[in-house]
């Protein structure tokens, strides 16, 4: 699954805060390390050395070994060793001395003293060996556990806060992300505002003086579109308007030849039919197109509580279809009247004329939503009509007369939009098409 932008900016923070604590916490610890270890051997050595001439001082006195090394002070968990003619003594049993290296004494007294880290069992140690003028050796024993100690609970703790870094990294990195994601968002926002109708969308400036020319860009674009929209709209109503007075002439005179064809010849009887169907289509376009015309995405409504089921019989009965053919629930949902007997009448007619006829009309509520579901007795609408089934002038494949303007569904989506519903066109479960308009309870 791909991460969204979001979360790759907040992985990234985490991961270089990781990396830059991972090297500063290891560098840190290494050089912690190096400095403390080389101190406690630099001390340890120091003492070695001091120890030694006392004990030498000792022996030369006539002390026994024993009795010099009770005279030599002991420091901590640090362990004096003598190794005179032969034989050692000690003042511990913490390290034995088989436990040294076979060869600690003969190195000693060749080169005049040794030093030697080692491990006995689990711990570190540190091993300074000193050649005495009276012969033999003086070792002295620095156990090193505490500082090891020491460095493991460091080790952890910046471990710690190097997986804090982390975490800090990636909380800052996804705030980070969600101030640069905001604008982005804004302009997603009002980019789905304006395709579903609401031409008004825009994009708030933030004063960032890289993201506001995007907004300002965006905003241009949209001012455009809307002044493009209104300008084809008022175009369409003005034709519509002016082509609506001789239209009624014609249809007129249309009529009036239609009524009197009985006294034609069959031909030109034949010819007064078609003249009259046109003239009509012509009118009932002139009428849609006018009705785009003054819809636009802002209209008030005019929103109140009604029947819907009601007006959907009121629709069928105008039209001559019984009414039983409205069935399923009997809400009242607040809708704008006109608008919505608008959309009911449409999608009837369009049943009735290209999807050979109505078959129902189902009201469905369910969890705050209201569907009227138009179905029809058609062939369905072919998949590569869908996408454009709701355009003006669109026409689908189906059945049925063809010689409509192809702008009853374009009405129908205009109407929805304005109203804040939803229309779409589904499979029937009769085997037609089912137009469905979603409405929500709180119009």
């Amino acid at each position: 699954m791909r991460l969204g932008l979001r979360s790759r900016v907040a992985l990234t923070f985490g991961v270089l805060s990781l990396l830059v604590a991972i090297t500063v916490s290891g560098a840190t610890y290494f050089l912690a390390r190096t400095y403390f270890v080389s101190q406690r051997e630099n001390a340890t050595l120091t003492r070695a050395l001091v120890d030694a001439r006392a004990a030498s001082a000792g022996l030369a006195s006539g002390l026994d070994p024993a009795q010099v090394l009770q005279e030599v002070p002991s420091v901590g968990t640090s362990q004096s060793l003598l190794f005179v003619d032969g034989e050692w003594y000690t003042t511990g049993i913490t390290v034995s001395p088989e436990s040294l290296p076979e060869d600690i004494s003969r190195v000693t007294v060749e080169s005049g003293g040794a030093i030697q880290s080692l491990s006995l069992g689990s711990d570190p140690y540190f091993v300074v060996s000193v050649r005495l003028p009276e012969g033999g050796a003086y070792v002295e024993v620095s156990s090193l556990r505490d500082l090891n100690d020491t460095f493991v609970v460091s080790g952890w703790v910046l471990a710690g806060l190097a997986l804090l870094a982390f975490l800090a990294g990636t909380l800052i990195g996804r705030y980070a992300g969600g101030r640069l994601l905001r604008p982005l968002r804004d302009l997603s926002t009002s980019a789905g505002r304006i395709a579903k109708g609401d031409l008004t969308a825009r994009v708030p400036a933030t004063g960032d003086p890289d993201l506001d020319p995007i907004a300002e860009s965006f905003n241009e674009m949209a001012e455009a579109v809307q002044s493009r929209i209104a300008r084809e709209r008022r175009f369409s109503a003005n034709v519509s308007h002016e082509l609506r007075s001789p239209l009624t002439s014609v249809l007129g005179t249309a009529e009036l030849l239609e009524r009197r064809k009985g006294n034609f010849t069959p031909r030109d009887s034949e010819l007064v039919d078609v003249l009259a169907r046109q003239v009509r289509r012509l009118s009932q376009m002139v009428l849609d197109l006018l009705e785009i015309g003054r819809m636009t995405g802002d209209a008030d409504l005019q929103v109140e509580t009604s029947d819907i089921a009601r007006t959907c019989r009121e629709v069928l009965r105008e039209r001559g279809i019984d009414e039983a053919l409205v069935i399923g629930d009997e809400p009242l949902v607040r809708v704008d009247p006109r608008r919505f007997e608008r959309i009911v009448a449409n999608l009837v007619d369009n049943a009735q004329r290209h999807g050979g006829g109505l078959t129902s009309v189902l009201i469905v509520e369910d969890a705050g939503t209201t569907r009227v579901c138009v179905d029809d007795a058609g062939p369905g609408v072919d998949p590569d009509d869908v996408a454009r089934l709701f355009e003006p002038f669109a026409r689908g494949t189906r059945g049925g007369e063809s010689d409509g303007a192809g702008l009853g569904l374009a009405l129908v989506r205009e109407q929805a939009l304005a109203m804040g519903a939803g229309i779409a066109v589904e499979r029937s479960p009769a085997g037609g098409a089912r137009f469905v308009l979603s409405l929500a309870d709180d119009l």
